[in-house]
C-alpha cells in the first residue's frame, strides 16, 4: 500500500523512493500492483482521501480509463513518469 502524506485538492503527496512526490491530476504515473502488473498512464481524476484514495487513469496506450486504489499499490511504487510523452 502506498503512504499518503497529504491529499490537497485534485493531487496527493505520497512517499517515494526519492522523497515525497506530488501527484496531479494531469500527470503520467506509474506503479507496480501487489499482484506485480506494472501500471503506466495519465492521471484523469483522483478521489477519496488518505489510504481510501484511488486515482483514475488511461493507461499508456489504451482508450480505456481504469480506476485503481493505492491500497493495491506496492509501497514507494507510484512514481511520476517523465519518460511518457503522450499527446
Amino acid at each position: 500500500m502506498v503512504n499518503v502524506v497529504a491529499d490537497p485538492y485534485k493531487s496527493f503527496e505520497v512517499e517515494g523512493k526519492n522523497g515525497t512526490i506530488r501527484i496531479n491530476e494531469g500527470d503520467n504515473v506509474k506503479f507496480v500492483t501487489e499482484s506485480g502488473e506494472i501500471v503506466a498512464g495519465r492521471v484523469t481524476k483522483i478521489s477519496g482521501k488518505g489510504e481510501k484514495a484511488k486515482i483514475q487513469i488511461v493507461p499508456t496506450g489504451a482508450e480505456k480509463e481504469e480506476i485503481w486504489s493505492l491500497m493495491v499499490m506496492v509501497e514507494g511504487s507510484l512514481e511520476l513518469d517523465n519518460d511518457s510523452d503522450e499527446e
